[in-house]
Formats: structure tokens, C-alpha cells, sequence
């Protein structure tokens, strides 16, 4: 199979990256269970728009926030199973043109284990058998734009369960998952 995966909440914590950023250069501490919409802006933080946001995080210790995030727990040892099964993963993210170079820095690093990578907004249009995403908007438009696809949502606090798309909480839930398709 090709899967699609997303790197920020899925493969990346980047949850865990910005709070701890905010936190340490505002100090604001914000926990995840607080974070209940998409979106980075008031009232959660400072910033006014999520544009704000994101002005931030082109420079934080002379990096893009995604240049030093952790990976979540199993994330890259269930990709290189995958990988060892026969499947294909490709890397689909819609990240700020600004981040492409730390993010590619980042993969190689963390040795995320693919031979394609994408940087595009309208994910649903890399052909791909599955996707798996935790962006609302992303799942929502898989849903309406590949209906024959099967779609998997990482479920984080700000997104909600959607019908017809199947949910993981962690990574030791995908391989039996993709084992009952």
C-alpha cells in the first residue's frame, strides 16, 4: 500500500514543541488537553492571528519550530515495520515554505524511512491508497476529495471523530488497523 502521512501532530509532536517554546520564552504554560480547536491564536496564546503565530515560529534559536520536535512514541519503529512489510510511505505535509529546509533536516535526523516527500496544501491530491492526518480541515477534505481511500485520524484534542474515517490513538494501533483492510 501508499500510505500518506502527515508529520506535524502524527509523526512529529509538534504540540509538544511549540507549548514548550511558548512557555519558556513567554510563560505561558499550555497543556495539550487545553488546546481544543485548530488554531494558535487567542485565546489560547497572545498572538491576535494565527498569522502572529507563525511570525514567531520562523525563528526560535535560530530554527523553525519544526527544525527540533520529538517524535511521538513508536512513530518511526511502526514506519520502519511498514517499510519492511512491502508498503510505501509518503510523506504528504502542508508546512510554511520558510520550514522545508529544517524539516527535510528533521526527517533525515530522525530517519523517517521514505522515498517521497510532498509539501502541498491539497494533500488529497497525492495518490495514495491510505492517509492519515490530524489536521480537521485535511480530514475533512480527504473525505470529500478520495471517497474509494481509506483515511485515519490521529486523534488529538482538537479534532473530532468524522464518519467513515477510522481512529488511532497511538501507533500501536496502526498495523492492525491497516491489517483489517
Amino acid at each position: 500500500m501508499r500510505i500518506g502521512v502527515d508529520l506535524d501532530g502524527v509523526v512529529a509532536n509538534f504540540t509538544k514543541g511549540w507549548t514548550k517554546y511558548y512557555e519558556e520564552e513567554f510563560g505561558k504554560k499550555i497543556l495539550e488537553d487545553d488546546i481544543k480547536s485548530w488554531g494558535l491564536s487567542e485565546p489560547l496564546t497572545h498572538f491576535k492571528e494565527d498569522l502572529d503565530f507563525w511570525k514567531w515560529a520562523k525563528d526560535i534559536n535560530g530554527s523553525s519550530i519544526f527544525r527540533n520536535l520529538e517524535v511521538y512514541e513508536n512513530s518511526v519503529e511502526t514506519l520502519n515495520e511498514l517499510c519492511k512489510s512491502g508498503h510505501d510511505i509518503v510523506i504528504i505535509s502542508s508546512k510554511p515554505w520558510w520550514s522545508i529546509h529544517d524539516t527535510l533536516m528533521w526527517l533525515g535526523e530522525n530517519k523517517i524511512p521514505t522515498k517521497e516527500i510532498h509539501f502541498i496544501e491539497d494533500k488529497w491530491t497525492i495518490d495514495c491508497e491510505v492517509y492519515i492526518d490530524d489536521a480537521p480541515y485535511q480530514l475533512e477534505n480527504y473525505k470529500k476529495n478520495t471517497v474509494d481511500k481509506k483515511i485515519i485520524r490521529f486523534v488529538r484534542s482538537y479534532n473530532k471523530p468524522l464518519d467513515g474515517v477510522f481512529d488511532i490513538h497511538n501507533w500501536s494501533e496502526l498495523i492492525p488497523l491497516l491489517n483489517s483492510f
